[in-house]
């Protein structure tokens, strides 16, 4: 195959009779003074190229530099925008429209919220139209309500952020406040059934019994729920103590075979001071199931509802007089 590019065998004769001819007429000096000119020449011309490859990489570098500014900041709001929808999504599901500043607004067109392009931009509560639209004709105006949005975004995600830590704060606390040793309900219970063993007054006898029999259903209310409750820390750690010893002085005195009227006057108050004591066990009791008493009454209340609303009021059979 024939190379192109190449001066070739006649070229190279001619060239070779030329300088033999040069050599002869005196030409080496100037061949010997046109040698440096021509390194010379060769090193400027290498210096040129090395520069023009340096600035067309430089040139390069920027264009890739610009595009990959282009595509940073086009992830950027894509992000931004995906942040955006969430938010507006969460928020849609129980309003109408945002306020963004002065009369200007942003609504969903049938209060279903799809995507942010989609929403209804409202001058004075009057609807001009869609975000998307309204981005070709007035893209400062646009940009301006996208930097809103941002900020409210922001916002709702540190608030977000807030209210997630508060929740955990409270569940945490919830755990603290959870007990770790259970009450004494049983120590008091076989306490007051040992001193009431012997007493020989029925009401006082009886009186106890009931106070035992209240003790073992709060003591399981307490054990399912296993919160701390301040009215039972009194309830083990001054009353039931109180009343336990007032029992012990009582099965003393009853044991001498004397009973003056001022014993008749303890023992009444203690009768008294056991049915006063009755009374609050069964108002703590109670008050352990208020939650329990409220959705009751209020499943209650939604079935009578729901039974009138289908036409079942009133009771079809009568009364036997």
């Amino acid at each position: 195959m024939r190379r192109r590019g190449g001066i070739g065998i006649f070229g190279f004769i001619i060239i070779m009779s030329l300088l033999d001819a040069f050599m002869e007429s005196g030409g080496l000096l100037i061949f010997g003074l046109l040698v440096p000119t021509l390194f010379t020449g060769a090193f400027i011309y290498g210096i040129a190229k090395f520069l023009k490859w340096v600035m067309g990489e430089n040139t390069s570098n920027r264009r890739s530099s610009n595009v990959y500014t282009k595509k940073s900041t086009s992830y950027v709001k894509s992000t931004r925008n995906a942040q955006i929808d969430k938010v507006l999504a969460e928020y849609f599901e129980d309003n109408v429209s945002l306020v963004l500043f002065d009369d200007v607004s942003i609504s969903t067109q049938n209060g279903t919220y799809t995507t942010l392009d989609n929403l209804y931009v409202n001058y004075k509560e009057e609807k001009i139209c869609q975000l998307k639209e309204f981005k070709s004709y007035y893209p400062g105006a646009y940009e301006k309500i996208i930097d809103s949005l941002a900020q409210l975004t922001k916002k709702s995600v540190k608030e977000n952020v807030k209210k997630k830590a508060k929740e955990t704060e409270k569940k945490t606390e919830a755990k603290e406040t959870k007990k770790d040793v259970f009450s004494d309900a049983n120590k008091y219970i076989d306490q007051i059934n040992s001193l009431n063993r012997d007493l020989a007054n029925e009401e006082v006898t009886n009186g106890l019994y009931q106070t035992c029999d209240l003790l073992k259903q709060i003591d399981i209310v307490d054990r399912e729920d296993g919160t701390v409750d301040s009215k039972l820390n009194k309830l083990y750690e001054y009353y039931l103590p109180i009343l336990t010893g007032i029992l012990e002085d009582y099965k003393r005195l009853s044991a001498s075979p004397i009973k003056d009227d001022e014993f008749k006057k303890c023992e009444t108050q203690l009768v008294k001071t056991i049915k006063l004591i009755n009374e609050a066990l069964k108002t703590i009791y109670n008050s352990m199931h208020e939650s329990d008493y409220m959705n009751l009454n209020a499943n209650i209340n939604t079935l009578q509802s729901l039974l009138k609303q289908d036409g079942f009021g009133s009771t079809p059979f009568k009364e036997n007089k």
